[in-house]
């Protein structure tokens, strides 16, 4: 019978999530290269660590809505949700009633008409 103990279970969590800043740091600078380009790669994945603990605290954990949440980030600012000129996203971005996908498109149409 197969056993997996929790600390290979860890292992294994820990290396999708390394897999994953590597492909968000990869897509960031494609997509944001004059903003990404005044940090080194350890303060990039410092940021977007910030960035998956601040999108999981509004249920946004696919890594689809991550990207999102951090393309956002990159936008507006990295505080974008405690951000005084952006603090209304934080009203949407705690409506439980919404999907994280809902949320995300709510505020990328809210941007679109201001």
């Amino acid at each position: 019978m197969l056993s997996i103990r929790n600390q290979q279970i860890e292992t294994i969590k820990s290396s999708k999530k390394q897999h994953f800043i590597q492909k968000a740091i990869k897509f960031l600078k494609h997509r944001y290269p004059q903003k990404t380009d005044k940090y080194d790669e350890n303060i990039l994945t410092s940021i977007i660590e910030s960035g998956i603990d601040r999108a999981n605290v509004y249920q946004i954990v696919s890594e689809q809505g991550i990207i999102s949440f951090l393309e956002l980030m990159f936008a507006l600012s990295f505080n974008f949700d405690a951000n005084q000129r952006t603090s209304w996203t934080r009203n949407i971005l705690d409506n439980n009633k919404l999907t994280e996908s809902e949320k995300i498109m709510t505020i990328i149409n809210t941007l679109s008409r201001l």
